[in-house]
């Protein structure tokens, strides 16, 4: 049993984050899901546990919130040590961990590391970042319910969240779009780095005469696009509508409550149908009408920026012109990142209503004058 070999590890975790906290040290695992394909990605094994909290002090609501796993169920699960031991002993040859987001992996290597448990070589595929890379444009983050349903790979939404059926979704999403992939792209190649794992096309100016000559779909294996000729065109052969609205039920308080992880973030944004992008102590968000900063410190909003505009005199409201480079500073409605994001998207909304009657009105004055030069025409 131990000395089966694997080609794919796909890992899903729900983890707990302390309350009060954001860092990764902070977190703990609950569930974990993994699923074990062959090279032909049939798969040979499923693994799926709960896991105990070392203390239920450290226990956030947020948790129930999201992964419907109550404190007392988590309290009789074992312990994290026992359950990666044998998830330990159970995987113990594979050449490649698929997972969602990178802050899966992470949480990952630091809790094993943490009791000695080793694991073998092996690369680490970030499917969210393949998918912004080969059905976006390689910035904008893509959520998980909209990449299954963009896949059309059926799912039901009290499922989400469950390690055991999250794993089972990664692994139809991945299976789905490297064989769609694998067709699109039978004809094109690209240059493999053997020792970075980076792929590049042919007229990138990293790509020379000692690189590999692979097929495009090496980029499910572990290698990475390049940033330089990695473009849209080059790498994008799905397309996907990044805009797509999930409708989904959802308690305010519970996600004005939220603490500020990158996933959180995304999600509150996905609410209100934002453009965005997050980094470390910022998130720049786009609208119809215009950008803005928002400046975190831990979990809370420090400070938030409007780009400069102003409109000029007779011209429509939605013909305004950037006349000022840089941002200045907005009065902060709240600290809390919910009630900005939902700020944001009011004072925004409010804007565009004004661009259109303000067309309309336009639109009523010119055949008004119109009609007045046709009458003096007669």
């Amino acid at each position: 049993m131990a000395n089966v070999k694997f080609e794919y590890l796909f890992l899903d975790i729900e983890w707990n984050q302390a309350p009060k906290t954001t860092d990764i040290e902070e977190r703990e695992p609950v569930q974990i899901g993994i699923v074990a394909a062959d090279a032909n990605l049939n798969i040979k094994r499923t693994f799926s546990k709960s896991i105990r909290l070392s203390n239920r002090e450290c226990f956030n609501q947020n948790t129930f919130t999201v992964s419907h796993y109550p404190l007392d169920a988590i309290m009789k699960s074992k312990s994290e040590e026992t359950v990666l031991k044998n998830m330990n002993i159970s995987f113990q040859n594979y050449k490649y961990i698929v997972v969602w987001t990178n802050e899966t992996y992470e949480l990952l290597k630091r809790r094993t590391d943490k009791y000695g448990i080793s694991m073998p070589r092996h690369r680490v595929i970030i499917l969210q970042q393949l998918l912004m890379q080969i059905a976006g444009d390689g910035k904008k983050v893509i959520g998980f319910e909209k990449s299954l349903k963009q896949a059309r790979i059926k799912y039901q939404k009290n499922y989400l969240h469950y390690s055991k059926h999250d794993v089972n979704y990664l692994y139809l999403l991945f299976c789905k779009c490297y064989g769609e992939y694998r067709k699109l792209t039978e004809q094109e190649t690209c240059y493999l780095n053997p020792r970075t794992h980076k792929v590049h096309n042919g007229n990138c100016r990293y790509a020379d005469s000692a690189l590999i000559k692979s097929s495009k779909d090496v980029i499910f294996q572990g290698n990475k696009v390049c940033k330089v000729c990695g473009c849209e065109n080059d790498w994008n052969r799905f397309h996907w509508k990044t805009n797509i609205k999930i409708k989904r039920k959802y308690n305010i308080k519970d996600i004005r409550d939220l603490p500020l992880t990158i996933e959180n973030l995304n999600r509150i944004c996905d609410i209100f149908n934002l453009e965005y992008s997050v980094t470390n102590d910022a998130v720049f968000i786009k609208t119809p009408f215009g950008r803005w900063i928002v400046y975190l410190k831990g979990d809370e909003v420090k400070e938030l920026h409007h780009e400069n505009y102003r409109s000029k005199r007779g011209e429509p409201l939605n013909a305004h012109k950037k006349c000022i480079d840089g941002y200045h500073k907005q009065k902060l409605v709240s600290n809390n990142f919910y009630d900005v994001i939902y700020y944001i998207n009011c004072h925004d909304s409010a804007m565009t209503r004004r661009w259109k009657e303000k067309s309309r009105i336009e639109k009523l004055f010119e055949m008004i004058d119109n009609q007045r030069i046709q009458y003096a025409k007669n």
